[in-house]
């Protein structure tokens, strides 16, 4: 029975690791996803706003549970609207997400002979602190005034 009791344990100790693990695994592939999406707004020239937004509605998954609205499955019906928001006060009462205020963002266009834009995002959860990044070939300074 004591053998028993310790393997119980033991077995109940890997799978919490193991769950663990598996949670960082996935919220840093989906956070270099949202930092991926974030590089190609900006690449295209979406304003910061934008590409913060853009980055928001990729990393949902990871995001912890829905603050507001709260309930419901509409979350499909929300996001585009999210995107369409014209200020933070409105995104904020159409969708918002425990790890979001919890979340940096940093975006960055470089410019010259090979401009690049990049996002870098940092999420900050309960049990744990990860990083995603993407850097991208910029297009907006061939067509657009990137000069404001």
């Amino acid at each position: 029975m004591v053998e028993s009791v310790i393997a119980v344990v033991f077995i109940a100790f890997l799978m919490t690791i193991s769950l663990m693990l598996v949670r960082m695994v996935t919220a840093r592939a989906i956070l270099s996803h949202a930092a991926a999406r974030a590089a190609r707004a900006k690449a295209v020239g979406f304003n910061d706003f934008m590409c913060f937004k853009t980055a928001r509605a990729a990393m949902i998954p990871v995001s912890g549970r829905r603050t507001w609205p709260q309930g419901g499955t509409d979350e499909l019906y929300r996001v585009p609207l999210y995107l369409e928001s014209e200020n933070a006060a409105i995104a904020r009462a159409i969708l918002d997400y425990e790890y979001w205020d919890s979340t940096d963002f940093d975006f960055k266009t470089a410019y010259g002979l090979s401009p690049v834009a990049s996002a870098s995002l940092r999420m900050q959860t309960d049990d744990f602190t990860m990083d995603g990044d993407w850097e991208v070939e910029s297009h907006a300074p061939y067509y657009m005034d990137m000069t404001e």
